[in-house]
């Protein structure tokens, strides 16, 4: 059987979840979330051992658990303010001139 005490995906899951609820994260959603992440991280193993005995499960847990902190850092990171306010400068606009074609009028 595999090994249900190192999957991380799970609560890779659950922070992410919970970085996205942000002020709306009440006690009774995190029980909730808590309840479903430890019955997928026990039925996740056994289904795809049963499935797929020759897939890399710690592998694949280690990406995804990879791939859920990005994202919750992607979203941390966006909603973030600056620490120090930059004063804005206005791009500066360059005129770019037409291409002249023979043969073609001006424009």
């Amino acid at each position: 059987m595999a090994d249900t005490d190192t999957t991380t995906t799970i609560p890779a899951l659950e922070r992410l979840i919970e970085t996205a609820l942000g002020q709306r994260d009440t006690t009774a959603t995190r029980a909730d979330i808590a309840l479903a992440g430890n019955l997928l991280q026990t039925l996740i193993p056994v289904v795809v051992e049963k499935a797929a005995p020759n897939l890399d499960l710690s592998g694949i847990d280690a990406a995804l658990t990879r791939i859920l902190t990005g994202i919750t850092d992607l979203k941390t990171a966006i909603e973030a303010k600056p620490a120090t306010t930059a004063a804005t400068v206005a791009p500066a606009t360059v005129a770019t001139p037409h291409p002249i074609v023979p043969g073609q009028p001006a424009r």
